[in-house]
């Protein structure tokens, strides 16, 4: 439909109209002028009942045409609003998986003296909560791991899971060390020395205190017991007492079946004493032979 605006009046006083007015001067008996000043004012008053009509379509067209910028401008602004969220989500998750660096006292000083540090694969097997020998704690392990130490770029990696997820770790973080030697083969003042290191670093590996209180009493219990005095084996047979009972300890927590290992058994430990000797006498027994 054409703009009805753009229309322009006939001339109905031309010669295009005269047969119109002719007939309409015989039935009304007007004159010409008069009945074309009639049909103009007829056409005009169709003229502006179509030209309001056309602006009225008009203007209901702009409001459903606004109407409908407006719901895709909501629309599209629910969609950037969404994808912000979205983002600043994926940010705060990226946040949170990022390592953070801890803040320092800046008035405070490195400390007078300097602990030694075990291997990297003794440290994760504590923050494990896993068994690991007292011998990765003692001078000669702590030696190696500073010995053995390599720098990122030229150590290799491997996958690990924790926390449910996949990290990468130094491939040394795995590798049990090939001089490790079992706990009752220790001297026993290596062993002291060790298991004061070993928890240090349980300690640091955040090992339930209990847990801590438990192995304190048990390693003060073995230092302080009497058969140390009374036998010329009595070392031995604390550290045999010692490698059997907390590997065995570790093996009962797995299974949730935990004990308290700062109760000393005094029983097996009589066990193992006769044990021991019995081995003593059969080699002196061999060597007396031969």
């Amino acid at each position: 439909m054409a703009d009805p605006s753009l229309e322009v009046c006939p001339d109905f006083t031309g010669d295009l109209f005269a047969a119109i007015r002719e007939d309409l001067v015989n039935a009304t008996g007007s004159t010409h002028q008069a009945v074309a000043d009639r049909l103009r004012n007829v056409w005009v008053v169709d003229h502006e009942a179509r030209v309001l009509e056309w602006n009225h379509q008009r203007d209901e067209e702009a409001q459903e045409e606004a109407e409908i910028e407006r719901a895709q401008a909501a629309h599209e602004e629910e969609e950037h609003i969404a994808k912000e969220a979205e983002a600043e989500k994926d940010h705060l998750e990226l946040e949170k998986k990022k390592p953070k660096m801890n803040s320092f006292n800046a008035t405070a000083t490195v400390g007078d003296a300097i602990a030694p540090r075990p291997s990297q694969y003794a440290i994760q097997k504590l923050n494990n909560f896993e068994y690991v020998e007292l011998w990765y704690f003692s001078p000669e392990g702590c030696k190696e791991a500073m010995k053995m130490s390599r720098s990122m770029a030229d150590d290799t990696f491997s996958l690990a899971k924790l926390n449910d997820q996949l990290t990468i770790r130094p491939s040394s973080a795995f590798k049990a060390s090939r001089s490790a030697i079992p706990d009752h083969e220790l001297s026993f003042s290596v062993f002291l020395r060790a298991k004061n290191l070993f928890l240090t670093q349980a300690n640091a590996a955040k090992w339930p205190q209990t847990h801590l209180d438990a192995l304190a009493l048990f390693f003060w219990h073995l230092e302080n017991h009497s058969i140390r005095n009374n036998s010329e084996l009595g070392d031995l047979v604390i550290m045999h007492y010692a490698s059997r009972v907390c590997l065995d300890w570790h093996d009962h927590l797995k299974r949730d079946k935990g004990f308290n290992i700062g109760i000393i058994n005094e029983t097996l430990l009589r066990s193992i004493n006769e044990e021991i000797w019995d081995r003593v006498h059969s080699r002196t027994l061999v060597m007396s032979q031969n």
